[in-house]
């Protein structure tokens, strides 16, 4: 597998594009022309090319990239402005164009602007492309191979994206890739686990369920890595501290994952992210027992998690292991901490 490339290490040229133009959005908004860095101006210019580098292929309207950077600020020459940050930028990424001709990479459409640039040539394209692969990969049962493009592309993700640019637009992408890295690091996470991870996953589950305490997801992962490392009592303890939060801020139970993970621990279970077989899915169909209760999805049926494949429970009553009562509930304190990067 050929590692990632960040834009501040390595420079990809492309044949599809007249200028060797490399940009950044996840972490400040940067570029790159020729191995050199551009000097992109102002915040709001700066907005404005992120705007574009979001929307790239695509033209994006001017009112839009007016409302999108300035919102309900009024501004009497808007359409100016724009104008006048496209000029510039056009002037980086095509220095020898001759005046007044058409631009091959910034240009018109209309009353829209469109930015050409191949995938490869912005970060966030090269972390969507990797993650596909990663994916990919893991289908084909290639598991080790698909955790180290993971890796290598989270390790490509400096920090919060759109790092010195705002505007209403912005601030929305902005939540929006902060999710797509979560939902990408819970992701590899997962198969860091399934290839024996464990001890070294513990650390950093700590300060993601701390991060994000309304998360089950992490805390089901922070349980199941205690747990495999024989510290049982501790992967309780964090149920307990993941109840709580639940029940004190928001409160809920937590759902059929972590209770059942819980479950499957206070039973000893060997591993309590085991495959449910289909026969012993056809024995829990709702009403085969008497009761109502669903049964466990099988290994990689996510459909509300977006197709991303996910481990799931065996119940421990489906071995006939005797259940024993769940410990007493009490409240907890987090500790807060930053992930390395």
């Amino acid at each position: 597998m050929t590692a990632l490339l960040s834009p501040s290490t390595a420079h990809p040229s492309s044949a599809a594009h007249p200028a060797d133009l490399s940009f950044e959005l996840l972490g400040e908004v940067r570029g790159w022309r020729g191995g050199v860095e551009l000097p992109l101006g102002a915040p709001r210019q700066r907005a404005l090319l992120a705007v574009l580098l979001l929307r790239a292929g695509s033209p994006v309207g001017r009112d839009h990239l007016i409302d999108g950077i300035w919102g309900d600020t009024t501004v009497l020459d808007g359409a100016n402005l724009v104008q006048a940050y496209v000029s510039k930028l056009r002037k980086l990424f095509e220095p020898d164009r001759t005046p007044r001709t058409a631009g091959g990479v910034l240009t018109r459409v209309g009353a829209s602007y469109r930015l050409s640039i191949g995938p490869g040539q912005c970060d966030l394209g090269r972390f969507e492309r990797s993650v596909t692969d990663a994916r990919a990969l893991r289908a084909a049962g290639q598991p080790e191979a698909a955790e180290r493009m993971l890796a290598a592309a989270l390790a490509d993700w400096p920090g919060p994206a759109l790092t010195g640019v705002s505007g209403p637009l912005l601030d929305v992408e902005r939540t929006r890739l902060a999710e797509l890295r979560l939902a990408v690091v819970e992701e590899h996470t997962e198969l860091a686990l399934e290839l024996g991870g464990h001890a070294r996953l513990v650390p950093h589950l700590l300060v993601l369920t701390a991060e994000h305490p309304y998360r089950e997801r992490l805390w089901a992962l922070l349980m199941v890595a205690l747990y495999r490392g024989s510290r049982q009592a501790d992967a309780l303890a964090a149920f307990q501290r993941a109840r709580h939060t639940l029940m004190e801020n928001l409160g809920l139970l937590p759902g059929p994952e972590l209770r059942g993970i819980e479950e499957a621990i206070l039973a000893r279970r060997p591993d309590p992210f085991a495959r449910l077989a289909p026969a012993d899915a056809a024995r829990r169909a709702p009403g085969h027992d008497g009761s109502d209760r669903a049964p466990a999805a099988p290994y990689g049926a996510a459909p509300e998690l977006g197709g991303r494949p996910y481990l799931t429970l065996v119940d421990p009553a489906a071995s006939g292991a005797s259940v024993p009562r769940t410990a007493p509930r009490g409240p907890w304190s987090e500790g807060a901490a930053r992930l390395a990067r």
